[in-house]
């Protein structure tokens, strides 16, 4: 199922991008990112946007980077899984 490989790989660039020194299965898709035991700050958020951005080919927008998107690993495949279905803009519409 699409959902859960997505899930999946966005755990393994969370705990990579959070230098985790957990295997990604020991990491809980539900717990909190930020005051769980991942703990991510805002640094860490910049390092898992990044990841994700390169590894699906997509940009965050601005608008996008609240705190509620970085709720857990589901959150953000949830989100990713959103962009990929989401139709892409022609260049023109786009902001710079």
């Amino acid at each position: 199922m699409e959902e859960e490989r997505v899930t999946e790989r966005v755990r393994e660039l969370v705990t990579a991008a959070l230098h985790l020194r957990v295997a990604p299965e020991q990491v809980d898709i539900d717990e909190p990112l930020f005051g769980g035991d991942a703990t991510v700050d805002s640094m860490g958020s910049l390092e898992i946007v990044a990841a994700l951005e390169q590894e699906y080919d997509f940009r965050v927008p601005d608008d996008d980077l609240r705190v509620e998107l970085f709720d857990s690993i589901r959150t953000l495949a949830h989100y990713v899984l959103r962009r990929r279905t989401a139709p892409v803009r022609p260049v023109a519409d786009r902001v710079p």
